[in-house]
């Protein structure tokens, strides 16, 4: 009898909800009952009878959430469409592209397979599953994935477009150049696929791709907001043929342009910040509840971007046992939801019950992309924003920072074109200036709450002495040195972000210096520097 209350009230609750319209919640109230009694004839119907206005509202609440950049909110709506419409397969794929868009990789794959398995040659599918297991690290079954997409006329050049940035991930550029090559035939005017051969290619006098970009610039216009990618590919063609004013310009319009269209406030990194710290003010003590059997032991490396996290990992990578995983995003979707959770708070103050659960939470979140390794290495830089609650919930983690000349790494981030959403800093001097000081400030909170926990790895001692440094790496992180730590070039795992060509090769000394070939036009962003403190 307790059972079959319990059914009736969530029933209650889901009627409750279908008639204010909470479509989602009367979804999951539903499917609560229908997991525990299959055959409750009652709950089927009442389920079955929220479609036909449910779905629309759902797909129009889903759509207006993408357009304002509400990925969470348009991932509840669809997975909720999904729900009451497994057979629209539209509705699936759109499930997989949001969860793609949030660095949700094993759930975009779930969505994706759901897909598949209703049509399993359906070729934006496959392109979906291929780019899950891309960014899981599976790239044997990512380019099968991809290669089996090909031949549809539709989605052709964006198969051959997602077999590029594997090829280069894996350093075989001369490959990738060729898909990106093969996708411009069919999609001439798209900026991103010129911006993608621009990266895996070495120009000179005689490379005609210059040519055809800057043609293409004159055909859309030099302040169309999609040409952004095309000035990005114009700088790094220009760049490789020393003309530096001419190829600093088209990086000031490529910067101006994405800021713009990625409409940047300050504000969004600077909130989360604040909050953070008033939550921290002072230590949190440690949870006392190591991992499951079975669960790696997670190394974060964090720092600014462009300071040598892609290096460190790969050093790091070199230690038997270890798995290099990239730029993950569970520490950030578990630290955002949680501090959503707090604000709405009167007392707005963490409990022991938040922290086991964000502990559990990202374990869960870092099991999904695990191949069995009991060490786990995440280089998502930006998590040196979450350390509090990397302290707070993981005390068996260990934490790497990065420091690094700061001109260096503000021309490193001025000068790159950063995929997705969470580099809007990037594109303008003052910007990078304000969040280096946010990042100074958050980095001297950190080490007066938690002065023991957070490693500190300097990168031209990295580069300069890299036996030494390395040597207290691997101490602070709990492996075991060897001379495989020097020879980073050689580890084997992808590398998806920026830094693809550098840290392919030896380590070398001289990058901190780069910049100088472009002081004569770097001016504004050495001044925002230094008015901000920073230099």
């Amino acid at each position: 009898m307790p059972a079959a209350q319990s059914a009736d009230k969530t029933l209650r609750r889901a009627r409750q909800a279908s008639k204010a319209g909470n479509w989602a919640q009367a979804v999951a109230l539903y499917q609560g009952v229908l997991a525990r009694f299959p055959a409750n004839t009652r709950a089927r119907r009442e389920f079955e009878a929220l479609r036909p206005a449910g779905l629309p509202a759902l797909l129009a609440s889903a759509q207006a959430a993408q357009a304002a950049g509400g990925w969470a909110e348009a991932e509840r709506d669809l997975s909720a469409a999904a729900v009451l419409a497994p057979e629209m397969l539209e509705v699936g794929l759109a499930l997989a592209a949001c969860r793609l868009e949030m660095g949700r990789a094993p759930a975009a794959l779930r969505a994706a397979e759901a897909v598949l398995a209703l049509a399993p040659t359906h070729p934006g599918a496959l392109n979906a599953r291929g780019r899950a297991l891309r960014e899981m690290g599976r790239g044997t079954e990512a380019e099968d994935s991809f290669k089996a997409a090909l031949g549809d006329a539709a989605t052709e050049a964006q198969s051959l477009n997602n077999l590029g940035i594997l090829a280069r991930g894996r350093g075989e550029r001369e490959a990738a150049a060729g898909y990106f090559r093969r996708a411009l035939a069919l999609a001439p005017t798209n900026a991103a696929l010129h911006r993608n051969l621009a990266q895996a290619i070495t120009y000179d006098a005689e490379t005609a791709h210059l040519g055809e970009m800057r043609a293409r610039l004159a055909a859309a216009g030099p302040d169309d907001p999609g040409s952004a990618p095309l000035h990005f590919a114009l700088f790094k063609a220009l760049d490789d043929l020393d003309r530096r004013d001419e190829g600093f310009a088209h990086l000031e319009k490529a910067n101006r342009l994405t800021r713009a269209a990625r409409g940047y406030d300050f504000k969004t990194d600077a909130l989360p910040y604040a909050l953070t710290k008033a939550v921290f003010a002072t230590p949190v003590p440690a949870l006392d509840r190591p991992p499951e059997p079975g669960q790696p032991r997670a190394i974060f490396v964090t720092g600014l971007p462009r300071t040598g996290t892609t290096l460190t990992e790969r050093i790091l990578s070199r230690a038997p046992g270890t798995q290099a995983c990239g730029e993950l995003t569970v520490v950030q979707l578990a630290a955002g939801r949680l501090l959503r959770s707090v604000v709405e708070r009167a007392d707005k103050t963490l409990t022991a019950e938040d922290l086991a659960g964000m502990g559990a939470e990202i374990r869960a979140g870092l099991a999904e992309y695990s191949d069995g390794s009991p060490v786990l290495i995440d280089k998502m830089p930006l998590n040196f924003r979450w350390i509090g609650f990397l302290c707070a919930t993981l005390p068996e983690a260990r934490i790497v920072h990065l420091n690094r000349d700061p001109m260096a790494t503000a021309w490193s981030i001025y000068r790159h074109d950063f995929a997705g959403a969470g580099h809007g800093f990037a594109y303008d001097p003052a910007d990078i200036a304000r969040f280096m000081v946010l990042h100074r400030e958050a980095m001297a909170h950190w080490r007066r709450i938690y002065p023991d926990r957070v490693f500190e790895l300097d990168y031209g001692d990295l580069v300069g002495d890299t036996e030494r440094a390395t040597r207290a790496l691997a101490a602070a992180v709990g492996l075991t040195w060897t001379e495989d730590w020097l020879t980073p070039e050689r580890a084997a795992s992808q590398i998806l972000t920026a830094s693809a060509e550098q840290a392919r090769r030896p380590i070398y000394r001289g990058s901190d210096a780069g910049w100088q070939r472009y002081a004569a036009q770097l001016g504004p962003l050495r001044a925002a520097l230094t008015a901000a403190g920073v230099l």
